[in-house]
């Protein structure tokens, strides 16, 4: 019964984010998720990506607490069999305002992701344990805000001439929360990456994600959530420059704001290139 939900709630998403923007989230809850797809490179440690996020925020929501947003992602293959390989992700976001001084780092955000993705003849499937732990910074203490999930994904990529897609879908269940609602979390997403020379290319990403709610906790249903990101990448012989435009819509933005919040976003991200 739960994979025919996650199948229902898949297609709905997918619905949603081809119908309208404006449904259309969040680094704790969607868009932050390890590699989907890995060439073969048996042995141990055979994969070490990393990328550095600096975003500014900006519009009607983004108010004192909302000025910038800091994401680091380190995700390790720490295994890889052929057919299998073993994966540990990991995210730390800080949000910076300016309401105790100008620069005001006020809440961390720390994602750690277990999987085991399985080789298909298309793409990969795998299963993973999902944490997200929130902390205030400065702040008097609210208590512990965190969840576990597990779940299934599916992730492939497809080249169509200089055009390189990457496509997925993750469907998880909670099975332990503290602080907040969340039952489950489903995900969809579509990258796109247009080369134009060897030093130059064009970038685009589609992410929306569905999160149920137990309705008795803070009294509202099922939330919804996205992100659209265009912008151009440069490359170098040790990685890769990202700048971007986002337009996000997050949920329960802040700990203590149980609420869906909109703010685009200007930034820019540094990748390693390696395997």
């Amino acid at each position: 019964m739960f994979f025919v939900a996650c199948v229902n709630q898949l297609v709905v998403m997918v619905c949603i984010l081809l119908a309208t923007v404006s449904s259309v989230s969040t680094q704790t809850l969607g868009v932050v998720r390890p590699q989907a797809t890995v060439a073969r490179q048996q042995g141990g440690l055979t994969g070490f990506r990393t990328s550095l996020d600096i975003k500014h925020l900006n519009g009607s929501n983004a108010d004192q607490p909302f000025n910038w947003d800091l994401d680091v992602s380190l995700d390790f293959d720490l295994l890889d069999l052929g057919i299998i390989r073993g994966n540990l992700f990991g995210n730390f976001e800080t949000i910076i305002g300016g309401e105790l001084r100008a620069v005001d780092p006020n809440q961390s955000n720390y994602i750690i992701d277990t999987s085991i993705f399985i080789r298909l003849p298309r793409g990969e499937l795998s299963t993973a344990f999902h944490h997200v732990s929130r902390h205030q910074i400065d702040r008097p203490d609210t208590g512990s805000i965190s969840w576990n999930m597990v779940g299934i994904s599916y992730g492939d990529q497809l080249t169509i001439g200089q055009v390189e897609l990457d496509v997925g879908a993750r469907a998880m269940g909670t099975i332990q929360r503290a602080g907040v609602d969340y039952r489950g979390q489903f995900e969809t997403y579509f990258k796109i990456l247009r080369v134009i020379n060897q030093k130059l290319s064009v970038i685009a990403s589609v992410d929306g994600v569905i999160v149920p709610v137990e309705a008795t906790f803070f009294g509202r249903n099922t939330q919804h959530g996205g992100r659209i990101e265009g912008g151009v990448r440069l490359r170098s012989k040790v990685g890769s420059f990202d700048m971007f435009v986002a337009w996000e819509q997050r949920i329960d933005a802040s700990a203590l704001r149980h609420q869906t919040v909109r703010w685009t976003q200007f930034g820019f991200r540094l990748n390693s290139l390696l395997p």
